[in-house]
């Protein structure tokens, strides 16, 4: 990997500097100064920063950023990391354990988790002293020590404020950490914010890396891996689908790679998708939206959360991109799913609920020869 120069951003009234491109000051300066002196006054006892279950690229990155900020700390996940996470470790060669032991611990930092059930899976009260940094809007869930910014689209940013404050000047790892984390989590600018793209102007004048270089880190092989390419066109195969006026809510499943299947989806016509991913107990549903649904007023965020109330799950997320992980069916869940949203945009729309439903077939169909995704029954992979 070549390696670039860390450079040092200029401060100003407003915040930090490169080029054109700009990061705020953090909007709870203090609190950060007191994360920052736990993570310090605890650097002898052990600190873990810890990402949330299927760690994406924002939790990921977040967890470099802080990495290269505070060398003694160490990296984990809860259950498991996406492929593109795993992408971006192994091409800044870091590594991250998975399902570290917490007690072995005196502080943990918790990154872009909105909810206790996305790095545990029961009671965490006794666990060590903890802070969660996160930029979801909505931490209901949690209790105690909490730093969130939601004004920004993705966790990294705020991980970079922290290593600004520090007076860390910013290397190659942490500039295509931020680059990455606010690519993957505002869909590829789709959903950014003004912040969003003044701080990747900064960090693109500042390291005088070339975006297409990010792109590949972070999708690499994997553009051509077989097993996703695979995923998607099953992903197509087994769609259920049904249209409320001239919208479409789209379902699937697969074994894996939910998100690029939901994405996948997206493009093929689907204005609303839920794609779920289920093996063994564990279950988890990738939604997305185009923004038009995002101008009627739905939040991908909050729809899954109430169901992952209904469900005795975990879900939540952004407005256009959210998720679900816990236990269950995934037949049900995503007919819960599908239900939910033709009722939501009926009422938004303001029409009447679909009363004919030829496009769209209940998972438990009872199809002879065939299981309920539509496959044959042998040779199902």
């Amino acid at each position: 990997m070549t390696q670039i120069a860390p450079i040092s951003p200029a401060s100003g009234p407003e915040g930090w500097t490169m080029g054109a491109g700009k990061l705020p000051f953090p909007i709870k300066e203090m609190t950060m100064w007191r994360i920052i002196s736990d993570i310090i006054d605890h650097r002898e006892k052990g600190v873990l920063i810890l990402a949330h279950h299927n760690a994406d690229i924002d939790a990921v990155g977040t967890a470099i950023i802080l990495k290269r900020t505070f060398p003694w700390v160490d990296l984990g996940a809860f259950k498991s990391i996406s492929h593109a996470g795993r992408s971006l470790l192994q091409g800044l060669e870091i590594e991250m354990e998975i399902d570290p032991k917490v007690e072995d611990y005196s502080l943990v930092i918790i990154v872009d988790s909105s909810s206790p059930l996305q790095v545990s899976d029961g009671d965490i009260s006794s666990w060590p002293k903890h802070w969660i940094m996160d930029h979801h809007p909505d931490h209901s869930h949690w209790n105690g020590n909490i730093y969130s910014d939601p004004s920004k689209g993705a966790c990294v940013e705020i991980a970079l404020q922290m290593a600004f404050l520090t007076g860390a000047q910013m290397d190659e790892a942490m500039a295509i950490s931020t680059l990455a984390g606010i690519i993957a989590d505002t869909g590829k600018f789709r959903f950014s914010k003004p912040v969003d793209m003044d701080v990747c102007s900064m960090v693109l004048h500042g390291s005088g890396l070339k975006m297409e270089r990010v792109l590949g880190m972070i999708e690499g092989d994997e553009y051509f891996d077989v097993s996703k390419k695979i995923a998607q066109l099953k992903a197509m195969r087994r769609i259920r689908f049904e249209r409320v006026s001239d919208q479409i809510v789209a379902t699937s499943k697969v074994t894996s790679f939910e998100a690029a299947a939901a994405r996948a989806l997206l493009v093929a016509g689907g204005d609303v998708v839920f794609i779920a991913a289920e093996r063994r107990d564990e279950l988890r549903i990738s939604a997305r939206a185009k923004p038009h649904i995002l101008r009627l007023g739905v939040h991908l965020g909050h729809f899954m959360e109430e169901v992952g109330r209904e469900t005795g799950n975990q879900g939540g997320g952004h407005d256009g991109a959210a998720g679900l992980n816990g236990k269950g069916k995934a037949d049900s869940t995503l007919q819960l799913c599908m239900d939910r949203m033709v009722k939501l945009l009926a009422e938004k729309l303001k029409v009447e609920v679909p009363k004919k439903r030829d496009h769209y077939r209940p998972y438990h169909d009872g199809r002879g020869g065939r299981n309920q995704n539509g496959d044959r029954r042998q040779g199902r992979t």
